[in-house]
């Protein structure tokens, strides 16, 4: 970290994440947020205020685990969360079967990738830390699947197992291919929206 720049913690394990903040020259610390992601009962939420919803959740998990002793000026906290859309929010497979059936959903049309970002800025008041000041946005990529085949999908997810992955692909691996377009930020699809994260950062 440079001595002017608070350290940036990201609440989440994704490997995906680390590897596009690295790839910026972003130092941070990783502490993974142990949540249930199950919404509140009656909430109506948009597929963009979900994704917030969520990344606000795993960044204030995160505040609330974290020994303000050991970030005596402060620090920055990032919760991210990123949902794959068509018609419907399309989480991660559950096994080979759901694995097949949403990419037969995907093929031959649009979906979009949302995700949606919490950024705290917190610091040590009476024992503890606590925000100081927070940021929460979400930012689409529209992704346009070209057509393939059944035996295209089964290939694909034996050999490269998706049950971590939204949408039970990762553009960045061999599947990409299969993108005919991308409107929006490719890293956001990767799991980081990175160019509108980095106004802030």
């Amino acid at each position: 970290m440079t001595k002017d720049r608070l350290p940036l913690i990201l609440a989440s394990a994704s490997l995906r994440r680390t590897e596009i903040l690295e790839a910026h020259d972003i130092e941070h610390v990783v502490i993974p947020s142990e949540v249930d992601e199950t919404l509140p009962p009656g909430s109506r939420f948009t597929p963009e205020q979900t994704t917030i919803y969520l990344a606000e959740l795993k960044a204030a998990a995160v505040l609330d685990t974290v020994d303000p002793g050991d970030w005596p000026r402060g620090c920055y906290i990032l919760g991210v969360d990123t949902i794959v859309y068509k018609d419907e929010i399309i989480g991660k497979p559950v096994d080979e079967a759901d694995a097949l059936r949403i990419l037969r959903i995907l093929r031959n049309t649009t979906h979009e990738v949302i995700s949606g970002v919490c950024l705290i800025l917190a610091k040590p008041l009476r024992g503890k830390l606590e925000t100081i000041d927070k940021i929460l946005f979400s930012d689409t990529t529209v992704v346009c699947f070209a057509d393939y085949s059944d035996d295209e999908i089964l290939a694909y997810i034996r050999a490269n197992p998706p049950y971590d992955k939204s949408g039970s692909y990762a553009i960045q691996s061999e599947w990409g291919k299969h993108a005919l377009k991308i409107d929006g930020d490719i890293e956001n699809v990767i799991g980081l929206p990175y160019k509108k994260l980095s106004e802030y950062l």
